[in-house]
């Protein structure tokens, strides 16, 4: 069993485990005190751990990690009892581009047979496919059509390390995107450590770097991720902002020159004073207006997108205006990330799981907060829209005092300075937008590197002692069995202890037997005929009697070599100098005669009914003095007739 478990161990291929520590944002730390009086806390922190989890392992965050990496091949070298995993240590790369999908997955063998080619082998599923390709090349499988190929040589090929390199037998595997996702799906844990925001994740490989190099690379991918929403926020306001910046340029310009052609027309020189005053509080009132009428729009497009939110607006509009309103930027990040989160969950799951139900019902409530916050908004801004359209009216009337062709001027004056005013505040609000892109930085932060486990896979000794454990098992499995089912004597030594008659010896068993009949005649340095002069030596020891000695051979079932031990041992007897008399007594199917190539028409059937004398039945075999008697005629009571007196 040990030896078993070593060989069973040495097989198997070593695994590595690797982890990491991730911070999430300090608003979800437990606090014990504030979940005992409030909807926050652990519930809460627990609810958005475990859509990180799910974020952190699933099919996009791992493929996007995988873009940034080099485990799309697997190299191995193939040893005389083990083939090994390696990374980084060939003297080669191999670039592959699979074309038949039934090639994912399957060996390459790479042999090098010279500094300047190689020889690739594969199963095409039709037989082994062998061909012979230049190194440094670009090379096009043109026959077959199964992929493109390019090996480089990263060490060079001297004549002193040549013959180590083509000693060597080295195979690679090409991995499908989805096969090597689903490996690390299965292969990654993620565990919230208690009473923290800390997620620790884990990982397996065969190559302990590459567990270290994958957790380091889906660390900062999942950070990339947290800062993705507030970057695509930012950049769709100044898109935003930008397109209205043009718009108000545009009516600047109009504006411009309806005002020049005014003055070249009418050949106004100057306002007065009053009418100037008037002019200014009527252009800051316009401008005010159209503030808060951008303050609707957003509004409107705000609403539109927690109504109409979907995988077709995953991005919420650009809601610039309202930047001061922290209640809202904060309602409206946090549907954000349940969007996202639901949009991942989407990925292995349907629209009935028990997920995505209470993301769904967490969703609907944030929405209706936040539709009845945007009612009572707009509510307020349309009441202020009110009040400043009352100042204006106000004002209006004030400058209709005006002579007709000052007040044309006012008006153009006006409409300009409400579009200068709009468009300064425009501007103002891209810088801020602008610096605040520049301030935002990860709410998550890696606060352990990838750090090595060792071999965490396979647990050599709990192999070894659940070999020894079934081993033990096993051992006495069999001794029940054996000792529950077989209960005939199986050698001398079980016959010795069986019985207290002497036992003369035990014949083994032979082919030889099959080849002739009568062993000891024809292969006399035999193992089985050493075992009938053992018998026959033994037999010598018997005492003397004036009868004779008499052997019986017999058993319990047919077949079991009854005829064979008495022909050979009858056999051993006459070599040795003895005057032997065989007689066949299994009348039923007597055997002793076609064994030894002999035919009687009467034999000791016919001796015990009294119709022919002894003397006349004995015959003589090829073998000096071994006699047989042989059973003659098959009688139909050949018991009663044994048994009788006579």
């Amino acid at each position: 069993s040990a030896v078993l478990s070593y060989l069973y161990s040495y097989k198997i291929p070593e695994v590595y485990g690797a982890s990491t520590q991730i911070l999430l944002k300090d608003k979800d730390t437990y606090n014990y005190q504030t979940a005992v009086y409030q909807n926050i806390g652990y519930v809460a922190a627990y609810g958005d751990i475990v859509n990180q989890k799910r974020v952190l392992t699933s099919y996009d965050m791992i493929s996007r990690t995988l873009d940034k990496l080099d485990f799309d091949i697997s190299y191995y070298i193939i040893g005389r009892f083990k083939k090994t995993e390696v990374y980084g240590s060939l003297p080669f790369t191999v670039k592959m581009r699979i074309l038949t999908p039934k090639l994912y997955e399957k060996p390459f063998d790479l042999h090098i047979i010279d500094p300047e080619h190689f020889e690739l082998s594969y199963d095409r599923g039709a037989g082994i496919i062998k061909k012979t390709f230049p190194f440094d090349t670009d090379i096009a499988d043109v026959a077959d059509g199964d992929f493109t190929l390019r090996v480089d040589k990263v060490q060079a090929m001297t004549a002193a390390n040549l013959e180590r390199y083509t000693s060597s037998d080295y195979q690679f595997v090409c991995h499908s995107r989805q096969f090597l996702v689903t490996k690390y799906i299965f292969g990654m844990t993620v565990d919230n450590l208690e009473y923290t925001s800390i997620l620790e994740v884990k990982v397996e490989d065969e190559i302990p770097i590459r567990a270290k190099m994958f957790l380091d690379t889906i660390s900062l991918e999942y950070i990339n991720y947290t800062l993705k929403s507030e970057f695509d926020i930012n950049d769709r306001t100044i898109s935003y902002i930008d397109k209205q910046i043009d718009e108000v340029s545009g009516i600047m310009a109009r504006y411009e020159d309806d005002m020049e052609r005014f003055l070249n027309t009418k050949n106004i020189l100057d306002l007065n004073k009053q009418e100037e005053q008037y002019y200014s509080e009527l252009v800051k009132y316009d401008a005010q207006k159209r503030e808060f009428e951008l303050m609707i729009e957003s509004l409107n497009s705000l609403e539109d997108y927690v109504v109409n939110i979907g995988e077709d607006k995953l991005l919420p509009p650009s809601f610039y205006i309202l930047n001061d309103d922290v209640f809202l930027r904060n309602m409206l990040t946090e549907l954000y990330g349940m969007q996202m989160s639901r949009n991942n969950l989407m990925f292995d799951a349907t629209d009935v799981n028990p997920d995505i139900r209470k993301q769904d019902s967490a969703m609907a409530l944030n929405r209706a907060n936040l539709m009845m916050y945007l009612t009572n908004t707009r509510k307020a801004i349309e009441e202020r829209i009110r009040d400043v359209q009352v100042q204006i009216d106000d004002h209006t009337k004030l400058i209709k005092g005006v002579p007709a062709n000052q007040r044309g001027l006012l008006n153009i004056r006006r409409k300009l300075n409400v579009n200068e005013k709009l468009y300064e505040f425009l501007l103002e609000k891209r810088a801020n937008t602008v610096i605040a892109k520049a301030g935002i930085i990860p709410t998550t932060k890696v606060i352990e590197r990838a750090r090595g486990l060792g071999v965490v896979r396979p647990d050599k000794v709990k192999i070894l002692y659940t070999f020894l454990v079934g081993g033990v098992l096993l051992s006495m499995m069999l001794v029940f069995v054996r000792v529950l089912f077989y209960d005939r004597v199986e050698n001398a030594e079980q016959l010795r202890t069986a019985t207290h008659l002497p036992v003369f010896g035990e014949i083994i068993a032979s082919e030889k037997a099959e080849e002739n009949y009568v062993v000891v005649d024809s292969d006399p340095k035999s193992a089985i005929t050493e075992s009938f002069r053992t018998v026959r030596t033994n037999l010598e020891y018997l005492p003397a009697s004036d009868k004779g000695k008499v052997v019986m051979v017999t058993s319990y079932r047919p077949n079991e070599g009854k005829t064979f031990c008495s022909v050979n041992l009858s056999a051993i007897l006459a070599k040795a100098g003895k005057k032997v008399l065989l007689l066949e007594l299994d009348l039923h199917k007597p055997k002793v005669g076609s064994n030894l190539g002999m035919n009687a028409v009467q034999g000791l059937t016919n001796i015990l009914v009294g119709k022919v004398p002894v003397g006349e039945c004995v015959q003589p075999t090829q073998i000096e003095n071994f006699s047989v008697i042989l059973s003659g005629p098959t009688p139909p009571n050949a018991s009663e007739l044994v048994l009788s007196k006579h």
